[in-house]
């Protein structure tokens, strides 16, 4: 009687069925089958749990593609098992609740007379290997991107601060032999502005290495309460030139942000809409806030005069690079606006015509 307990046990220790259940639990792994001939699909009780199927649902060969983001590479996978190829991809896949997750996943045709009358497989939650692999892949990219700018950036202030230092040893050099009390102001006002200009270039240096190097700590940002304290500073302005703002925070009212940073953003594209409007009607600035599939978006939009993107598309966002005639045009705010959305894991892009206008979207996330 010992030994027949003895030996149940052991047949129950070296239960393969155990094992399996186990590791497609620890590996998130479900089973399913495809039979060609009823058109019936099945699913093991992990697949079902992967993919969130209540346990009443009419899952069959005609349904089973909603479970499914992309549908080509799913096509091409069932028409390789027909001719009774195997294959193995990655997929990115919809839960019943509509949620989305990655997953490995393998086909293999089963066969009679060689003809395939079936098909079965498993497929795998690689989920966080997949979008780890996505975030590494944008932060290289965001990386690739401030690098370029800090190289472009690098190499204007070194001409800038060249032309500066040339500039200010020729003026000194001629002072020396200035001695009419007239050619002295005019040469402390050469002085004046060259020191002007050279102080422009610093500061503007200070903050982009600011923005790449300190370390910026988000908190919750009400973005309608920062957008008013920049719209107060800009109020006479904006009525001297009788400009109408709209604006709808309705969809995102709130962001895990730099609350500087925020403002920033808000000064220097609504100081752009204002520096280049179309003479020829009244300014429009229109901002709002989106959320598109779970991401997070602030669109600033205006009726202005508008940028050739054929010709600027590429140099639009490059440091003292301007694409109108303004006197006061440095070519300076788009770079830093750019340079600190970027910076925070986000990044922004513009849509604009000559003579219609811009609107440019900042993705924060």
């Amino acid at each position: 009687m010992r030994r027949h307990n003895q030996i149940g046990l052991q047949e129950a220790l070296e239960d393969s069925s155990y094992f399996l259940k186990e590791i497609a639990a620890m590996t998130k792994t479900g089973g399913y089958s495809c039979n060609l001939i009823t058109g019936a699909v099945f699913l093991d009780e992990m697949g079902m749990e992967l993919l969130g199927i209540p346990h009443d649902f009419d899952l069959n060969f005609n349904n089973v593609s909603r479970f499914f983001v992309n549908k080509t590479p799913v096509s091409e996978l069932f028409r390789k098992s027909l001719i009774g190829e195997e294959s193995v991809l990655d997929l990115e896949m919809i839960k019943f609740d509509g949620s989305h997750f990655w997953a490995r996943f393998n086909c293999k045709p089963y066969q009679e007379n060689k003809k395939t009358i079936a098909l079965r497989g498993v497929f795998t939650s690689v989920n966080r290997y997949v979008k780890d692999a996505i975030k590494a892949e944008k932060d290289a990219q965001v990386i690739q991107a401030q690098n370029e700018r800090l190289v472009h950036f690098a190499h204007i202030v070194s001409h800038n601060l060249r032309s500066h230092a040339s500039n200010l040893q020729l003026t000194l050099q001629t002072f020396d032999d200035v001695k009419e009390p007239g050619e002295v102001e005019v040469f402390n006002s050469y002085l004046h502005d060259i020191s002007s200009s050279l102080n422009q270039t610093l500061r503007h240096l200070n903050e982009v290495v600011t923005i790449n190097t300190e370390l910026q700590i988000k908190e919750n940002v009400d973005i309608e309460a920062v957008f008013n304290k920049v719209l107060l500073g800009f109020k006479q302005e904006l009525e001297d030139i009788k400009a109408v703002v709209i604006y709808d925070f309705a969809e995102l009212l709130s962001v895990e942000y730099v609350p500087a940073f925020l403002e920033s953003v808000f000064i220097n594209l609504i100081s752009n809409a204002i520096k280049y409007r179309d003479p020829a009607r009244a300014l429009k600035i229109t901002v709002k806030t989106k959320v598109r599939n779970k991401r997070q978006l602030l669109v600033v939009k205006d009726n202005g005069l508008g940028i050739d993107l054929e010709r600027h598309g590429n140099k639009i966002f490059h440091m003292y690079r301007t694409f109108h005639a303004n006197e006061d045009a440095q070519g300076v705010g788009l770079f830093l606006v750019k340079s600190k959305v970027e910076a925070l894991g986000g990044d922004i892009t513009v849509k604009s015509e000559l003579g219609k206008g811009s609107s440019f979207s900042i993705r924060f996330n």
